[in-house]
């Protein structure tokens, strides 16, 4: 197997397009439409079924995707190995986070990093929690900068573990119940009983995300479903729609303004999740990837020391 055909066939598997892989791969649209037919003939099977401008993998294409990565996977962990027995500073590290706390995070620790690696280049892949799940465990990423529950770890996935993070229910200071929050909320987060808000309506995430899995769990022992006013995408639509009083909003304690007009509660037994950063079971971790962790738990624990 060709290694560049095989990085080409992921792509499109990745990208559900030709032209979109393209453009992530830096070569023209017809080329790499000749390529996959060219492989195709080759094999005597098709890969992808076109469907409405969408390229879905057949089952032999799953078989042959299901290969690639793990030859890749291969070649990825080797030059790695390589790397650090020649003591090169030289490489790529794979890693996808939110584009939110997680963007942020990175922007912050790059310089840092750069300015001892500067010839280490960075794949970068933004994502909620599903999708970075997925992208691990096909092993298009090494490394994923995620959140999740005692009982959501993933038995394939290992843990660097950078924090654990309390998270908050926000109430309008308008609202009838902000009166229970007492004084200085944002630091003592008193406990509020989510049955006393079932006639609210609620601003929440996303279901794509792994909070929103955690709240609707939260909901459902409470016994009922929430009423949706708004249903978020980023969190910090979430945390601005509550300022602005138009209803409760659920998100991590990390995000926690003293100043906005709320106050702020623990729900459940103190829901909280873990902060970690996530890598398949059995990879090597390069010295240069091993510093890179480091940074970015010294950079997690000092934002949220400082309350910044």
């Amino acid at each position: 197997m060709d290694l560049k055909q095989l990085e080409y066939i992921i792509a499109i598997a990745e990208e559900q397009s030709i032209s979109k892989a393209a453009e992530k791969l830096y070569v023209t649209q017809s080329a790499l439409n000749q390529q996959l037919l060219r492989l195709e003939r080759e094999l005597g099977v098709k890969l992808f079924h076109r469907i409405r401008h969408t390229m879905v993998p057949t089952y032999a294409g799953n078989v042959y995707l299901d290969a690639a990565r793990k030859i890749m996977g291969i070649k990825e962990e080797t030059y790695k190995m390589l790397s650090d027995i020649a003591d090169m500073k030289r490489g790529e590290i794979s890693i996808s986070y939110t584009p939110e706390r997680g963007s942020e995070m990175f922007a912050r620790v790059y310089p840092k990093f750069h300015k001892k690696y500067p010839d280490i280049s960075f794949r970068v892949i933004e994502a909620r929690a599903v999708k970075m799940t997925q992208l691990l465990e096909q092993g298009s990423i090494s490394l994923a900068l995620t959140a999740h529950s005692d009982e959501s770890r993933n038995p394939q996935f290992d843990y660097f573990p950078i924090d654990r993070e309390l998270l908050v229910l926000a109430l309008p200071r308008t609202h009838p119940l902000a009166y229970m929050a007492g004084e200085r909320s944002w630091e003592t987060f008193p406990f509020m009983d989510l049955k006393l808000l079932r006639e609210d309506e609620f601003v929440l995430l996303s279901r794509e995300t792994m909070f929103r899995r955690m709240l609707d769990k939260q909901f459902m022992e409470a016994g009922y479903k929430p009423k949706v006013l708004f249903e978020a995408t980023t969190t910090y639509t979430a945390v601005n729609m509550a300022k602005s009083q138009i209803g409760p909003a659920f998100f991590p304690q990390s995000y926690v303004d003293p100043e906005a007009p709320l106050v702020y509660f623990s729900i459940g037994k103190h829901l909280s999740w873990n902060r970690s950063i996530a890598y398949r079971k059995g990879t090597y971790l390069s010295k240069v990837e091993m510093d890179f962790m480091n940074m970015v738990k010294e950079d997690l624990t000092v934002w949220r020391i400082d309350g910044r």
